[in-house]
């Protein structure tokens, strides 16, 4: 109850190896999905791992093809089996795709479903429904009107669609988590560089059962806050975890977030109609670029790289960029500019 550490254990390989989500399970013990480089068929794979209650391992299994496939979230499901979404880069419609994978108790595979379209779509988080289905959670830039839009899926209870929504403005909207409310509906958290009065600010949405927009909120300062994580609370209200750029005495801290059931704090409310968002382009070149590429910001600004998934990758004040990045599509943050997308080609 202190925090003290009981235990610390590590699982993988001879390669990368790495976990994004853990649930406890019914028997006292533990399940964890991420991804690994170390097994599996593909350049990365979705990662399961289940242990005791000591975390010494039962079993693990691996999902994915011939290409690069995530797990981002595992949850529980009513018959002692799992649920797990993530992306592929194998399988699917698109450059990569939402990925639903669900098992049995023994982890073996069930079904598996993609969701998306020609582009790139993520699930980031799923969570049975009481209808025994499943509503899932993450970004896309197939469907929607901006760079990303937050995207949800609502599925029945053999991952067939029920029916989708996007929700974001023209700059790059993403969400993180996802949970039923107790009227039925949905609530999410994640970020916008849409709304807002920063370059990218906590996005709260709340909907009804067919996802359908009640209320959204924003909530930060001038630079970058996220929202990572969304729980109800015993009050109605909701509880938001994440990280912010614009508060705290660090170059970024942790942020929570406490609201009522109508998504307000009880200080600062942003009002959307009255938010600047012409802000211009922020001017990069080249672009695509081979080595690296510059930037047109002034020099005291503080550039946020980002990769598709929406993890950040750096944080500089250099104008020139990239030398150290993989090849691949990233996009490039700076107080008072418009986002922008940029290409490493090779």
């Amino acid at each position: 109850s202190l925090g003290d550490t009981l235990w610390t254990h590590t699982y993988g390989g001879s390669d990368w190896d790495a976990a994004y989500s853990v649930q406890n399970t019914p028997d006292g013990g533990f399940v964890i999905v991420g991804f690994t480089a170390s097994y599996g068929a593909g350049s990365a794979d979705v990662y399961l791992i289940r242990t005791d209650s000591l975390g010494d391992t039962l079993w693990t299994h691996t999902y994915g093809g011939s290409d690069g496939d995530k797990g981002w979230f595992v949850q529980n499901t009513p018959d002692g089996g799992y649920v797990i979404t993530g992306d592929t880069w194998s399988y699917g419609a698109g450059i990569h795709d939402v990925y639903l994978i669900r098992t049995d108790s023994l982890g073996d595979t069930l079904w598996t479903h993609t969701y998306g379209g020609s582009v790139n779509d993520c699930g980031y988080s799923v969570q049975n429904t009481p209808d025994g289905g499943y509503i899932i959670v993450g970004e896309t830039n197939s469907y929607g009107a901006g760079v990303f839009d937050v995207y949800l899926v609502k599925t029945d209870s053999l991952g067939d669609t029920l029916w989708t929504h996007t929700y974001g403005g023209s700059d790059w909207d993403a969400a993180y988590s996802v949970q039923n409310t107790p009227d039925g509906g949905f609530v999410i958290a994640g970020l916008t560089d849409y709304h807002g009065v920063g370059s990218g600010d906590v996005y709260l949405i709340k909907t009804d059962s067919f996802g359908d927009t009640t209320w959204t909120k924003t909530y930060g300062g001038s630079d970058v806050d996220r929202g990572e994580c969304v729980q109800n609370t015993c009050d109605g209200g909701y509880i938001i975890a994440g990280y912010t750029y614009s508060y705290g005495v660090g170059s970024i801290d942790v942020y929570l977030i406490k609201t009522d059931e109508t998504g307000s704090t009880g200080v600062e409310e942003v009002n959307h109609n009255s938010l600047i968002t012409d802000y211009p382009p922020l001017k990069v070149y080249p672009n695509p670029f081979v080595w690296c590429c510059c930037t047109a910001s002034s020099g005291h600004n503080l550039l946020h790289i980002y990769d598709l998934s929406g993890r950040l990758i750096e944080t500089t004040k250099s104008n020139i960029i990239g030398k150290d990045l993989n090849v691949g599509i990233y996009f490039i943050e700076a107080n008072g500019y418009k986002p922008v997308k940029v290409v490493k080609v090779r």
